[in-house]
């Protein structure tokens, strides 16, 4: 009867708003136009005047201009690499409108040196040379040099261009295979290098919207002189999702992508599981052995929550996989198509909970409230999540929300998430065109050190051209490093509730244990601290502080008789600081 009344309460909420439930990715009911796949006819739907950026001068997004672009859709479905972060600099790539959206389009390149310097000014420079190449994803592989994949709309080709040099700008075109027999050609790549000098490559079919379709896979090990013949690794694609990512330390890849639940309806977009195929040596894939991470059965087990068709994954300094994605509300194949969760999935950690996204806003098609989701690792272990933010309070006159983009971090291996920062912090409620600061399409480069690494479009009309969703306006690519040290806070202020210049926390003893374990941390002065415990789910399963305590070093005692062997966290906190470490029950 709950269950009745609270999707009552929505559907009547999501009526009264002129939202319309449908099989297909969300559209915003003020615009009268039909989702479609950009590229699937080779042109875009979209012709109306061009209005150059400007802007009131009132405020302006953060980081610095690397290019510009009237094509503000950059990827349909999961974002992928678009900047990486290599020894001797920043690599970035876009889809370029040159004049406007429906004519020439072209990949755009550029660079910033480890002194900070523009490679290329503030436009970039050409990475390809076709009249409408477009949907660019880009790796780098191990001396530097930048490798750019894209599509060519007209001639059907993927291809991947391979720079001569770190920064140089100079790219050779090498063609991976994209054509199976019996099946359309496949687009919207995304690349990775491997530890074996392997470029590994994902593809998409591109049916109609609502049908199933391929998805494919090859590589090179050559640099591109040659290429495996591509191979379907997965035959019921509704969406375009599959993004492929290789580890730092060892030879491992592997494909993520999302695929129709298996709960007895329809298959569909909007009703789908998040899985993944690993390889341990990036040549020998094994495709009918996909890995299925979130398992949404049979509708009566209660599991009312599906994936659509973001996804990102990365691989730590330990070697685990991590993967992000989010997922809506689903009912009798009715669904919620703005509201969500973003989640995260380990083998260690299973389903954690990133952010609870569950409001409503406008986001437009192959969007939700919380989309375009990007996940990088830092060799100290921790994780960070970037993604588009959307509500309902912020919404371009339009009737499409602006973006902002959240960041939130994690220092227990996903476990448990900071609260998510907003690093754009801009805000246009009822903007004009050219005047709207909507932070989308953003891509966090999967490398960390001192800093992340982000690159974003500045759309000044929120909405997706390519779907009829606001006026074209020539937007603004924005380059933005962050540092670690102001997104993990460590600094200490004056007060009483202040954190501890000295805040320690002792590996428990005895590790592994049987029934009890002491914890031993130090804090320098008195201060107001939380010990917690949590298992492998990120479920609490213990408070042992919850309160002020003397300076000085404390020991506290966890009784873990009635808990099952395995791996739990314990998490010191104070003033939204927290440090983790794990240990190990044996019964």
């Amino acid at each position: 009867m709950l269950k009745k009344i609270l999707l009552f309460l929505i559907v009547f909420e999501l009526l009264a708003m002129g939202t319309v439930f449908a099989g297909v990715p969300y559209k915003v009911p003020v615009k009268n136009s039909v989702f479609k796949i950009p590229d699937l006819n080779m042109t875009d739907s979209y012709s109306g005047p061009s209005i150059p950026y400007h802007h009131s001068g009132l405020m302006d997004s953060p980081g610095i201009i690397v290019g510009m672009t009237y094509y503000d859709y950059q990827t349909n479905g999961s974002t992928g690499n678009r900047i990486a972060k290599a020894d001797c600099g920043v690599h970035m790539c876009w889809m370029r409108g040159i004049t406007n959206s429906t004519g020439e389009r072209k990949i755009y390149y550029n660079y910033i040196d480890p002194d900070g310097n523009l490679g290329f000014g503030s436009e970039g420079t050409a990475a390809s040379s076709n009249s409408r190449d477009g949907y660019t994803t880009l790796a780098v592989d191990s001396t530097g040099a930048a490798l750019v994949a894209y599509h060519y709309a007209t001639d059907t080709l993927v291809i991947v261009g391979v720079d001569a040099g770190c920064g140089f700008g100079l790219f050779t075109d090498t063609y991976p295979d994209n054509k199976i027999p019996g099946y359309l050609a496949m687009y919207w790549p995304y690349i990775s290098y491997d530890r074996q000098g392997n470029m590994q490559l994902t593809e998409t079919e591109p049916v109609n919207a609502g049908d199933a379709g391929i998805v494919g896979h090859t590589y090179s090990t050559d640099m591109g002189s040659n290429w495996i013949d591509a191979a379907i690794y997965y035959d019921q694609a509704y969406n375009i999702s599959g993004i492929v990512t290789s580890s730092p330390v060892s030879d491992k890849s592997a494909i993520v992508f999302t695929l129709p639940a298996d709960d007895g309806t329809a298959p569909g977009q909007v009703n789908q599981d998040v899985g993944y195929i690993e390889s341990t040596d990036g040549t020998t894939w094994d495709y009918g052995n996909i890995v299925n991470i979130t398992n949404h059965r049979n509708p009566s087990t209660g599991d009312t929550l599906r994936a659509y068709t973001d996804v990102d994954a990365i691989y730590d300094y330990n070697d685990n996989l991590h993967i992000i994605w989010n997922e809506h509300g689903y009912w009798d194949s009715t669904w919620t198509p703005a509201n969500c969760y973003l989640w995260h999935w380990s083998e260690a950690t299973g389903k954690t909970l990133v952010y609870d996204a569950w409001h409503f806003s406008y986001p437009g098609a192959w969007n939700h409230t919380a989309s375009k989701m990007s996940i990088a690792a830092d060799d100290n272990g921790n994780l960070f999540a970037l993604w588009t933010n959307f509500d309902s309070l912020d919404v371009s006159s339009g009737g499409y929300s602006n973006g902002e983009l959240y960041l939130a971090y994690s220092t227990d291996d996903g476990v448990t998430w900071s609260d998510p920062v907003n690093i754009t912090n801009t805000n246009s409620e009822g903007c004009l065109p050219g005047d709207c600061y909507s932070e989308h399409w953003s891509s966090l480069a999967e490398k960390v050190d001192d800093s992340l690494y982000i690159e974003f479009i500045e759309d000044k009309d929120a909405g997706g051209i390519p779907q009829n969703e606001g006026i074209e306006t020539e937007n603004p690519v924005r380059y933005l490093a962050i540092a670690v040290s102001d997104i993990i806070i460590t600094g200490v202020e004056d007060g009483d509730n202040e954190l501890p210049s000295q805040f320690a926390l002792n590996q428990n003893y005895p590790n592994p244990f049987n029934a009890t374990t002491n914890i031993t941390f130090t804090v320098k002065k008195a201060s107001n601290v939380k010990l917690d415990i949590y298992n492998l789910l990120g479920q609490k399963v213990s408070e042992l502080v919850n309160g002020k305590l003397s300076a000085g070093e404390h020991t506290f005692t966890w009784d873990a008789s009635g808990m099952t062997s395995g791996i739990y966290f314990y998490k010191l906190s104070a003033n939204g600081n927290t440090i983790t470490k794990r240990m190990t029950l044996m019964k």
